[in-house]
């Protein structure tokens, strides 16, 4: 029927969802169309905000490039006094500076389509849609995530999985691409390169356990753990200290951040959270989240590491009120154990990717 359909699930009645309930196979008839109401103008307004965001993060890795920052107060005061003199037709050239963020840009957003490409793809193939993504913003990175809803069900957890997993694993193989050469490029950087070099505080870099050890372990040769003499000469120095990297670096190692952050199996509309709900279940899935989301928030207060998960959490809990993904049409056979290998393993890696240094 193309207005209906008919989903298998388990009894999702209160009663049935309480500890110890009778949570039986049932079938449930619902309309097709079960996208969540959205305010379209909220949501442009949001990634709009997003994208400006992002672009603040891009131009601020020059910030400690004094070379840079000169030119660029110069083209501005030329552009300022001829605004003030009356002046029309003066031309100030920043090409220069386009020329310079445009890798970093190309470097953060390709892994972000090839993560988009790849959700589309395993869309199509599920035979459910999706709706457009909304950016949501973050400070400390150049954004949070492409938030998206499923506006139609999937066939099987197996293929809401294969959707949720399918974007993170694009998306942070890309990054990963885009930092290994970034890393052999800033290596093989001449001075006048470097001169022009964007970078980030070591402060930054700490952020990460995995890009801060290999950052570190690359350019000084520290293993990056800060245990005894273990670090090298660039996690020793003030958290304060730019380290420049060649664009690629940057943005592949912030463009992994973004995707790892998807991963984190808190809420239904997220990667994680559809990658847990395809593996244990829908109910078994709302407690795991509010236990991740409560160590989160444990581990923010009581280490001082507030820098991302702060924000993530917060922002998380304005838009993940629901805790789950729409319901699919068959919801009584789990996603399996190879699927849940590969979450783990993603995981894993997504751990590395946010634990901070020290």
């Amino acid at each position: 029927n193309e207005r209906f359909q008919v989903c298998y699930i388990y009894d999702p009645t209160p009663v049935a969802l309480e500890e110890g309930g009778d949570d039986n196979p049932v079938l449930v008839i619902t309309g097709r169309n079960l996208a969540p109401t959205t305010n379209r103008f909220l949501s442009s307004g949001i990634t709009s905000l997003s994208f400006f965001l992002a672009l603040v993060f891009a131009v601020s890795t020059w910030g400690a490039n004094d070379v840079v920052m000169d030119r660029l107060t110069q083209a501005n005061a030329i552009a300022t006094e001829a605004a003030r003199d009356g002046i029309s037709g003066v031309n100030v050239d920043v090409n220069w500076f386009n020329e310079l963020l445009t890798p970093l840009l190309i470097a953060i957003g390709t892994p972000q389509l090839a993560s988009e490409l790849s959700h589309l793809l395993f869309a199509k193939r599920g035979g459910f849609k999706t709706t457009p993504p909304t950016v949501l913003p973050l400070l400390a990175l150049p954004y949070l995530s492409f938030q998206t809803s499923l506006k139609t069900s999937p066939k099987d957890p197996s293929s809401l999985f294969n959707y949720a997993f399918a974007g993170p694993a694009a998306g942070m193989l890309t990054s990963a691409v885009f930092f290994a050469v970034g890393m052999q490029l800033t290596l093989t950087m001449t001075p006048a390169a470097l001169e022009y070099a964007p970078s980030v505080p070591v402060a930054f870099l700490k952020l990460s356990s995995l890009f801060g050890t290999l950052v570190d372990y690359t350019l000084s040769g520290g293993n990056g753990l800060g245990v005894g003499a273990g670090d090298g000469v660039i996690l020793s120095q003030d958290l304060n200290t730019a380290v420049p990297l060649h664009p690629f670096a940057i943005g592949g190692m912030t463009a992994f951040m973004i995707q790892s952050l998807d991963t984190i199996p808190i809420g239904g509309s997220t990667d994680g959270g559809r990658m847990s709900q395809a593996l244990l279940g829908r109910k078994e899935h709302l407690g795991f989240s509010a236990v991740v989301y409560g160590a989160l928030l444990v581990y923010v207060l009581a280490s001082g590491h507030r820098e991302i998960f702060l924000s993530y959490l917060f922002t998380m809990g304005l838009v993940q009120k629901d805790g789950a993904e729409i319901m699919c049409r068959n919801e009584v056979d789990k996603a399996g154990l190879v699927r849940a290998s590969g979450a783990l393993v993603m995981w894993s890696v997504a751990f590395l990717a946010l634990t901070p240094i020290g």
